[in-house]
């Protein structure tokens, strides 16, 4: 997510000489990683942000590619994307804290 300056916080991490975490996801979780950011790409952005994925989107998104989902990656899926929707409204909370300044 960029800032009005156009700069994402990796950037800005990056021009203080502070690190960025990295993704380490485990092998046997990545086809959920992939298809939860399939299923990001999808939705539609929210007034203030993204909006967790809904039940309607996953059954739409399952129907369109044919992929068959567990309850338990159901459940998993919906973790993720209330935890990254979670995530952005920090980081937008953040940007406006600096934009103050």
């Amino acid at each position: 997510m960029k800032d009005k300056d156009g700069e994402t916080r990796r950037e800005r991490n990056e021009s203080f000489e502070v690190e960025s975490p990295e993704v380490d996801v485990p092998e046997i979780g990545m086809f959920l990683w992939n298809w939860f950011w399939e299923l990001r790409e999808s939705s539609a952005p929210g007034f203030s942000g993204p909006s967790p994925i809904s039940n309607q989107e996953l059954v739409a998104w399952v129907s369109l590619t044919g992929n068959v989902v567990r309850r338990e990656e159901v459940k998993i899926l919906k973790s993720m994307s209330s935890r990254y929707c979670s995530e952005i409204d920090k980081e937008s909370e953040a940007i406006r804290a600096r934009e103050v300044e």
